[in-house]
């Protein structure tokens, strides 16, 4: 075996073992076959020097996350782990949306254009941006509407475009803060704008060729979850200040376990498998968010309230694990009994 092949099938380590097992000497003997050039001395110094070319990487890539993420005429397993991803996608970019327009709904109740609400105390007093730069960083959330609106409606393309205007600003003023700015480095910054851009990356699993989006479900969904979330919030900060305690990475462990715990009690009058692609997500939604208030917890030490602040993300910390560990043991449980990537299953064109 020459060291050429050997790289080219350490590459294919990406795909599906079942897949492999089936289609790797084939894709293999393509591969080589498109190397050759026809003269001796040239081949035997690829044989021995070349390697899979950036587009060839990509494709098989590209070719493991379709079999790993599948859509309807996918096998049973990459089926419920495609729907997976698409709902706990679907759901973090409602959240980030509905967040986003009670946000603007708040900045147009603090600056008086809603004249017909009650008048905001002192305390909430609105302080205006200093700079077009930092205007231009209060208006960039908002655009997390208008992505998940696009993104339910079959336009993922453009939902992945609205959601880096909603980005690109963040992560400049991020690294520009962090790197020089007053401000003691922070963690939380840095992992809120991870966990955003892995949402605008994961936003490819909503395509064309996957299974449609429920439209109607997920447009509902979106007033649903302001009044359901995001408001009573707002309202309950306002009136008790000892909510204000609550910062971002606790609030995704609260919404999660609340998620995750009436996904239960529904689990228990359905049959498992229907709602198997939603434990899944679940799963995936609380390990992000336990990710994220772990990481997080050294910017606590520092705070004046260190001690309520730590013991409250402790406590957020042992309730995601409480519930999202039964969770996926459940869940895994049932994906195993689940066939994997079928072996008759045709291997799709790879990058000449």
């Amino acid at each position: 075996m020459s060291r050429l092949e050997e790289r080219y099938r350490r590459v294919l380590r990406l795909l599906p073992a079942g897949y492999r097992r089936q289609w790797e000497d084939d894709m293999v003997a393509a591969f080589l076959e498109t190397m050759q050039t026809g003269d001796a001395e040239t081949d035997e110094y690829l044989a021995d020097h070349g390697r899979p070319s950036l587009a060839e990487m990509t494709s098989i890539l590209s070719l493991a996350v379709r079999l790993r993420i599948g859509g309807p005429d996918a096998p049973p397993r990459p089926y419920v782990w495609g729907q997976a991803v698409r709902l706990a996608v679907l759901t973090g970019v409602l959240t980030q949306a509905a967040m986003a327009t009670v946000g603007l709904a708040v900045t147009l109740w603090l600056t008086g254009a809603l004249s017909w609400l009650p008048a905001p105390a002192s305390e909430w007093a609105l302080v205006p941006p200093i700079g077009t730069w930092q205007a231009t960083l209060h208006v960039a959330g908002y655009a997390w509407l208008p992505a998940f609106l696009a993104l339910v409606l079959g336009h993922r393309r453009v939902a992945q475009a609205v959601a880096v205007i909603a980005i690109a600003p963040q992560a400049v003023t991020v690294a520009v803060e962090q790197a020089a700015g007053p401000a003691p480095l922070t963690v939380a910054a840095w992992a809120m704008l991870v966990v955003e851009l892995l949402l605008l990356v994961a936003m490819s699993a909503v395509h064309r060729d996957g299974v449609p989006v429920a439209r109607r479900r997920w447009l509902l969904a979106l007033p649903v979850g302001i009044l359901a979330v995001p408001v009573p919030l707002f309202v309950a900060q306002a009136s008790m200040p000892a909510l204000r305690l609550l910062d971002w990475p606790g609030l995704c462990c609260v919404l999660v376990v609340v998620a995750m715990v009436v996904h239960l009690g529904v689990r228990a009058f359905r049959p498992p498998s229907r709602t198997l692609p939603w434990s899944l997500a679940l799963v995936i939604l609380a390990a992000t968010a336990l990710v994220q208030r772990t990481a997080t917890l050294p910017d606590l030490v520092g705070q004046v309230q260190r001690t309520a602040l730590l013991t409250i993300a402790s406590v957020q910390i042992v309730a995601v694990l409480a519930v999202g560990v039964p969770l996926a043991v459940l869940a895994f449980r049932l994906l195993r009994h689940l066939p994997s990537v079928s072996a008759a299953a045709q291997p799709p064109h790879t990058a000449d």
